[in-house]
């Protein structure tokens, strides 16, 4: 997937200020961006995500629109299951990116090469728990969407997954729209 890269007057329309003040930014070394071989400045649009975010500057609908990605990881060790919810996210949302895995090791080399904004995230997983994936992937960056699925439910294990960072407990079998919405709500 082709990265989404502004220049300083694009992010300057953007959010409705002055090119000078983004080159400003970028120069004090506030605003991450990198210089093009003839000496103009680039920002990544994740990198000016991060930076609206830390100085609680809101983001323009504009940039999400141009982001318009998410990227959705699946893990499940039941493949009719993850085969399922790949389809329904596929077809429900075409611009999104989905990868998928079968286990905790799998969805831990997944988090870290791809980032996802999103991982719907099985709790009894056969080499690793859920539980332990959950916190490895919120120590990696505690603004991916953790969405924690069981066919066990227990209010130990509900109150177990949410300690360990999940931001949402679903029980098999749920809705694909509940879900869904859930992470449509989700800023990426």
């Amino acid at each position: 997937m082709r990265q989404k890269i502004f220049s300083t007057f694009e992010v300057a329309k953007m959010i409705e200020i002055s090119p000078g003040t983004v080159a400003n930014w970028v120069d004090a070394g506030r605003l991450k961006a990198f210089n093009t071989l003839g000496g103009h400045r680039r920002i990544k649009a994740e990198d000016l995500k991060t930076f609206l975010e830390e100085n609680k500057i809101p983001a323009p609908k504009e940039l999400s629109e141009r982001m318009g990605t998410k990227k959705v990881l699946i893990v499940d060790d039941d493949v009719k299951f993850l085969k399922l919810t790949e389809r329904f996210f596929r077809t429900s949302r075409k611009k999104w990116e989905i990868f998928s895995a079968a286990d905790g090791f799998q969805a831990g080399s997944l988090v870290g090469s791809e980032k996802p904004d999103v991982v719907i995230l099985d709790i009894m997983l056969p080499d690793i728990n859920g539980f332990k994936v959950c916190e490895i992937i919120k120590a990696s960056n505690k603004r991916t969407l953790v969405i924690a699925v069981t066919g066990y439910d227990s209010e130990d294990i509900k109150n177990k997954i949410l300690a360990a960072g999940a931001d949402a407990y679903y029980v098999k079998p749920f809705k694909f729209e509940e879900l869904l919405k859930r992470v449509e709500s989700w800023p990426s």
